[in-house]
Parts: structure tokens; sequence; C-alpha cells
């Protein structure tokens, strides 16, 4: 294939955060442009996945209404904005990403005749549970992986789920773990710096937990859970990094337990080396995940983990092996399995080592970024 002649658009919806779908695209746009693809970026608008592409020279096109919402009179117009894109621009692959992106982009794809059409599953959109919203979303997706030649799931037991749900046909749904460019994670800033800006000094246990503020990362179980341990650890500390539409609730949940000096709303950071460097236990909360990839950031620096055993993210935290598991919206439970790590080093020590070998084996972004090329490669 002469990588030259074929230009690539990866699509995703842009979002409030510099989330896990946005940073593996932009690393994938990265390996790209490097080996010479000729890759550009269609997104949605605002977020900091526009600027962080043409900071790396990708070419960029905006869908103003390209939302993450449900919009009827939105989506038909970014459906039809896609289409002409995709005319217009004469792509060989279109590779989405995302639940609304993925959905508009790949059928304005196909109605475009674009020859080869990609998806990546980092997660799914919603807690599946069989209701009338997930009917719906799995009619529409069996639809769409129709028409998709590849669809790619961030993890092996995401995408034994997706074939359960027989979203997209088995011969269809492949693995490629979500990659992680080692090279970034490296701590800029010195641990008591770090502590000494965030007013950290005295604390212990820092905890941490990376991602969107929503009801899927579900951190308001996380600060119950450092409510329960409050009396034991007078001094521990929670940092949520991210922002989303549960802070307002996060703040009042805070405010009423009087937890003002125990857990803090770090907002989006450029700095999470640093951060990582500072906590003593990595937490993730989720109800619902692909595999989490601030998860997988936490194993690869080493972190003793506490997660809930949701979707994908059970491949990676084995219970007793590289961390803790506990089951989703349980507060009590996860106090438990915390306090078991900070007070006991070994423990900690343990599943931290184990848990950082087995990110270096699954989430190396250049291993991911073969993996695409060699899809692109067999469909072209």
């Amino acid at each position: 294939m002469d990588k030259s002649t074929h230009r690539i658009a990866h699509v995703i919806t842009n979002a409030d955060s510099f989330g896990g779908a946005q940073r593996n695209t932009l690393l994938t746009l990265k390996g790209l442009v490097r080996d010479r693809y000729q890759a550009e970026l269609v997104c949605g608008p605002g977020g900091r996945l526009i600027e962080e592409a043409k900071a790396i020279g990708i070419s960029v096109h905006v869908v103003p209404d390209l939302i993450r919402q449900v919009h009827p009179i939105k989506d038909t117009r970014a459906f039809f904005r896609l289409y002409r894109l995709f005319r217009c621009r004469g792509y060989r692959i279109v590779h989405t990403h995302s639940a609304k992106a993925g959905l508009l982009g790949r059928m304005a794809a196909w109605w475009a005749r674009v020859p080869v059409i990609v998806h990546t599953f980092h997660s799914i959109p919603f807690e599946m549970n069989g209701d009338l919203r997930s009917r719906l979303y799995i009619a529409m997706e069996r639809f769409v992986g129709s028409v998709t030649h590849r669809a790619a799931c961030v993890g092996e037991a995401f995408r034994q789920e997706f074939l359960d749900w027989k979203i997209v046909p088995a011969e269809k749904l492949i693995t490629i773990y979500s990659g992680i460019d080692f090279s970034f994670y490296v701590a800029k800033r010195p641990v008591l710096d770090v502590k000494r800006h965030l007013g950290v000094e005295g604390a212990w246990p820092i905890l941490g937990c990376i991602g969107r503020l929503s009801e899927q990362k579900a951190q308001q179980y996380l600060v119950e859970a450092v409510a329960l341990l409050i009396d034991k650890y007078p001094h521990i500390k929670l940092l949520l990094v991210g922002e989303g539409n549960l802070r307002s609730r996060l703040e009042r949940q805070i405010e009423d337990l009087g937890l003002s000096s125990n857990v803090s709303l770090l907002g989006e950071r450029n700095d999470i080396a640093d951060l990582l460097n500072v906590f003593d236990v990595y937490v993730m909360s989720s109800r619902w995940e692909g595999v989490g990839r601030a998860l997988t950031e936490a194993m690869y620096w080493g972190l003793p983990l506490v997660a809930t055993g949701v979707n994908g993210a059970k491949e990676l935290v084995l219970h007793e092996e590289t961390g803790l598991v506990v089951p989703p919206q349980d507060p009590k439970a996860m106090a438990v399995a915390i306090d078991r790590l900070v007070s006991d080093h070994e423990l900690a020590k343990r599943l931290g080592s184990n848990a950082q070998r087995k990110a270096r084996e699954l989430m190396d972004g250049q291993q991911m970024i073969t993996a695409i090329e060699d899809v692109y490669a067999r469909l072209t």
C-alpha cells in the first residue's frame, strides 16, 4: 500500500474533557503522520483535541453540529456535513470513534462511497441494562455494523461483551488495545513541589481518580468512601481530576459531608504524570467502562489500584493480582479495599508492580498504531 496516496479521516465527537477516546485518537494520528499517511481529524467543536492536533500539523475539519447529545436537527445537519466533506476530500479510509460520531460518520461514509470504513469502540455510551435506550442503541449499531468493514474494541473482555450483544458480525470485530505513549509519562517536578502546589503536604493517604465528572465515572461513590474512612485517616485526601456535568452535584455532596478539606476537584490538568507521582492509591469508581484509559495510565505508573469490576476493566484489574476489585456503586466495599492497600505496604507494592507489568505488555502505543496500520493494509 502506498501510504502517501491514502487520505484517512479520523472522526470523533469532541467532548468537554480530553478523555480516553480523544487521547487515543490523537496518539493514532501522531503515529500515522509519522509513518507518512495523509491523516486528518474531523470532529465536533470545542475541546483540547483540536489545538493538540493542530500543534502536530494535523489538518482539522470542525463539524459544528457534531455534538454528544441527541439532537435530531443538529444530527441531521452533521450527517450531511460529513457526507459532503467525505465526498469533497476523497478519503480512502474513514475511521470513526465514539458513539455519535460512529453512527453518523459510518453512515455518511457509506453513503459517500468511502472504500474502507473502520470504527473503534472505546466504551459503551451508557449502562447496558436491557431498557428501551439500550435496545435502540443495539439496533442502530447493528445497522451501521453492516456497512463497517472492521470494528475494533480496546480490550478483549470488552470485545466479548459486544459479541454477546451481537452488535457487529463476529468476523468484523477485533481487539486493538488502547495504546499509551509511555515516553509522555515522565514527572517534570519533584513530588514535594507538586504537593506544595496542591496544598497537600500534610495529607495521607492521597487517593487519585482521573476522568470526566459524570454518571458513568460515578465519583460520588468515591466521595462516600472517603467519608467512611475519615475517622481512621483524618488527613486523607481525594484528588478528582476532570470536568463534567456531575461537578455541581459533587460540590454539594462534599459540602454536605463536611469533606471540603479532604476532597479537591482539580478540573482539567496537563500535568498528569506529576499527579500520578503524588497519588498513594488510584481508584476507579465507574459504573460502566470500555477499558479506562486513566486506569491504564495509573497501572503503567505502578500505582496500587482499587477498581470496579465492570466491562473491559475486568481484564486489566484482576483481584488480588493487579489490584483490588469491588462492585460498582458500593462505597463501603471501596473503603475497605482502600484501607487494605493503605495499611498493607507489601500488598500495595506487589499489586502495583504486577499492574505496571501488565500495562507495559498490553498498552504500548506503537503496538496499537502498528495494529491499526495492519488493518488498513488488509482492507485496502
